[in-house]
C-alpha cells in the first residue's frame, strides 16, 4: 500500500496521480450553484486533511474516491437549496478523437442520462462504470454489498427506461 505524502510535492504528486478521479467526481457534481473548481478544491482539502488517517486499509484511489465523492456530496449539501444538475460539458471530458461521431452522440448521451441521477445513484454508477467491484463499490461509498447490488439493478433499470 502507498503511505501517504508528508511533503506539498509528495501531496502535489498524489493529486495529479489520481486527478482522473478528482476531475470525474467533480465534473458530474458541479452544477451552477457550485462549480467544478470549487468541488475540487473542496476534495484537495479534504484529501489533505484526511492524509494522516489513511492507514493503508484500502488501495489509495479507493480511499481517494471516498473522500471525492463525500467532498462533493457535502459541498452540495452545504449549499443550502436543493440543486438542479445541469446539462455535461462535453469539452472537459477527455473523449478520444479516435470514435466516430456516432459513438460520441451516445457517450453523450450516457452522461446526460447519469446527470439526472440522484447523487448516490451517479456515485455507484459512475464507480461501475470504471470497473469498481460490488465489494469496492460497497467500500468505497460505505454501503453493503446488497445495497449496491440492488441499487445498481435498479439505476439501469431508471436508465433503460430513458433511453
Amino acid at each position: 500500500m502507498e503511505s501517504p505524502p508528508i511533503n506539498e510535492r509528495d501531496f502535489a504528486s498524489l493529486i495529479k496521480q489520481h486527478s482522473r478521479i478528482i476531475n470525474k467526481v467533480s465534473y458530474f457534481y458541479a452544477t451552477d450553484k457550485v462549480s467544478f473548481d470549487d468541488i475540487r478544491q473542496e476534495i484537495y482539502v479534504n484529501i489533505w486533511l484526511g492524509l494522516s488517517q489513511f492507514r493503508g486499509k484500502s488501495e489509495m484511489s479507493t480511499w481517494i474516491y471516498r473522500i471525492a465523492v463525500n467532498s462533493a456530496l457535502m459541498t452540495l449539501r452545504s449549499s443550502k437549496k436543493r440543486i438542479e444538475t445541469v446539462s455535461v460539458d462535453f469539452g472537459l471530458l477527455n473523449i478520444s478523437t479516435e470514435i466516430d461521431d456516432a459513438q460520441r452522440d451516445n457517450l453523450q448521451y450516457l452522461h446526460s442520462l447519469i446527470n439526472r441521477l440522484e447523487d448516490i445513484e451517479k456515485a455507484i454508477i459512475l464507480l461501475w462504470l470504471d470497473e469498481y467491484s460490488y465489494d469496492e463499490i460497497a467500500d468505497t461509498l460505505g454501503l453493503k454489498r446488497n445495497t449496491v447490488a440492488t441499487k445498481i439493478h435498479r439505476i439501469k433499470d431508471k436508465l433503460s427506461k430513458q433511453i
